[in-house]
């Protein structure tokens, strides 16, 4: 069977010279629902600068590219209707129209997701297992589902963006008399908070973490010079040693 392959940023545009054919025989693909780092400065806590989105979004595109499966990536413009769980919901589905029996859901804020992950969800869904992979706030950083499993209006009810996600999640798989396959968990990134424990974390890959302090580094350059400039200003003030005694 022949498939369109490599899709990124095409979302449900029409096909373009840039696409490729080749012979697919998986009937997996990829969706990765995230928003551009230009849209996410609007919407995550973290992502008021825009440098660290765009290496959290390459970071990803790279591993799913890695990962030889065809694959959709649905940002803001792609992306359809009110509420994130109706836009994911959507999303999926508009990846099972093109054909697809069965879909991997990734974010991108999550660094230390491999190549090797993807394909470990592939094989459970190929077993016919869903999948899913926790994150260590409660949270999923993918979700693997079977076209003729979906349920769309149960999968849009679930507790989206909240630390109840995975057990919800859980739930609805074990509804449908599915079996799971719980891959391991990782760390995703969010806040400030967040990023700054991957950086301090045994587990976190140097490569990651090198592009990471690249992109804050113009913001922790301001800070010092600002942090210098005050101290500078303070101990150019006279002392203060005390009230003056009474006459």
């Amino acid at each position: 069977m022949y498939r369109w392959s490599r899709k990124q940023l095409s979302g449900s545009c029409s096909l373009t010279n840039r696409d490729h054919i080749k012979k697919n025989l998986s009937n997996t693909a990829i969706l990765l629902f995230a928003q551009t780092a230009k849209a996410d400065v609007l919407h995550k806590p973290l992502a008021h600068n825009r440098q660290i989105m765009k290496v959290l979004n390459d970071k990803v595109l790279k591993t799913v590219n890695g990962s030889g499966f065809d694959f959709y990536h649905f940002t803001e413009k792609e992306q359809r209707g009110v509420g994130f769980g109706t836009r994911f919901t959507n999303s999926i589905q508009d990846v099972f129209d093109k054909g697809y029996e069965s879909v991997i859901c990734l974010g991108n804020d999550t660094p230390l997701l491999t190549v090797q992950i993807v394909k470990n969800a592939a094989t459970a869904l190929n077993n016919g297992n869903a999948v899913k992979g926790k994150s260590f706030d409660g949270g999923l950083y993918l979700i693997g589902l079977h076209k003729n499993k979906f349920d769309p209006v149960a999968f849009r009810a679930l507790s989206w963006q909240s630390s109840g996600l995975a057990i919800a999640f859980h739930d609805y798989i074990v509804s449908q008399n599915q079996e799971l396959t719980v891959l391991e968990p990782l760390v995703d990134i969010d806040t400030e908070q967040d990023m700054a424990d991957f950086l301090a974390g045994k587990d976190a890959r140097s490569s990651i973490i090198k592009l990471l302090l690249i992109a804050l580094s113009r913001k922790r350059n301001y800070l010092i010079i600002y942090t210098e400039k005050s101290r500078f200003i303070s101990l150019k003030q006279p002392l203060n040693k005390g009230s003056p005694l009474a006459a």
